[in-house]
């Protein structure tokens, strides 16, 4: 795209002087209304210069380049009629040369606005990826942020789980502890109430049977007189093979005790362990 300087720069120099003393300030105008100035500025002086020829003047057909324009100087000291022909034909090519001038000028505007016009979409192009990237990203950030809750929650969720479980086991050992020693405290209190009624029965006294009293003269055998004596209760007292199988059967008694007792204190071990951990963590 040519520059509207350029185009001006190759205009005859009267013509680039008359515009720029009708042109005025251009400082702060963007260069579209630098250009259209121009335009309009030697739009008018074209109007201006056609207005002063007579209706239908034409000299010649030919024109003059701008080189040939400027060595064209102004009528001083000639006839009147000349010195009119003379600024006529200036008018004449200052018109055509002005025509072109504007023509040319029109075409820049119209490229700066097309450059103006594509400018403006490659920027709404731009500012509508740089959006959807954010919002790309923005969603994204959003899922991340929804998939570390829900992480969050569920680990939290797993924790309160083993917690609880870890409270349950506590509880269940708790209990199974407490039915283990009180298992054992039945154990012991049978055993010792078994030792007591082994040395009662040792220690029982034998009570002799009571004599019968002869059947007299007129008595039946059913009216047999009992004895001044009062009946005691007889005693069974256990020889040497009761008491030894009693000592047996007592000592397999408490080694079956024993044992379970310390497989279930082996087995529940490991969670009153695991319990205690937890209960010292939180602390």
């Amino acid at each position: 795209m040519t520059h509207y300087s350029t185009l001006f720069s190759q205009l005859p120099q009267r013509l680039q002087s008359e515009i720029s003393a009708h042109l005025g300030s251009i400082v702060g105008m963007s260069e579209v209304q630098i250009v259209t100035r121009y335009k309009d500025v030697a739009w008018w002086l074209r109007s201006t210069k056609l207005a002063a020829l007579p209706p239908g003047y034409a000299p010649h057909s030919g024109h003059l380049t701008a080189q040939e324009f400027n060595g064209v100087g102004s009528p001083v000291g000639v006839a009147p009629e000349i010195a009119e022909i003379t600024n006529q034909f200036i008018a004449y090519e200052s018109a055509w040369h002005l025509d072109n001038f504007v023509h040319q000028l029109l075409a820049v505007i119209n490229q700066l606005h097309e450059a103006a016009r594509l400018q403006a979409q490659r920027q709404a192009e731009e500012a509508a990826r740089v959006e959807a990237q954010r919002q790309a990203e923005e969603a994204a950030r959003q899922l991340a942020q929804r998939q570390a809750e829900e992480a969050a929650r569920l680990h939290a969720q797993r924790l309160a789980e083993e917690a609880a479980r870890q409270v349950a086991a506590r509880q269940l050992a708790e209990q199974q502890a407490y039915a283990a020693a009180q298992a054992l405290a039945e154990q012991k209190a049978r055993e010792v109430a078994l030792q007591e009624a082994r040395l009662a029965l040792e220690l029982a006294p034998v009570v002799p049977a009571l004599p019968e009293t002869p059947v007299g003269p007129g008595q039946t055998s059913s009216e047999t007189i009992p004895a001044a004596t009062p009946v005691r209760e007889i005693v069974f007292i256990p020889g040497p093979a009761a008491m030894a199988e009693i000592d047996r059967a007592t000592l397999v008694l408490k080694q079956t005790i024993d044992t379970a007792v310390i497989q279930y204190a082996s087995a529940i071990s490991p969670f009153l362990k695991a319990s205690e951990t937890v209960v010292h963590a939180n602390r």
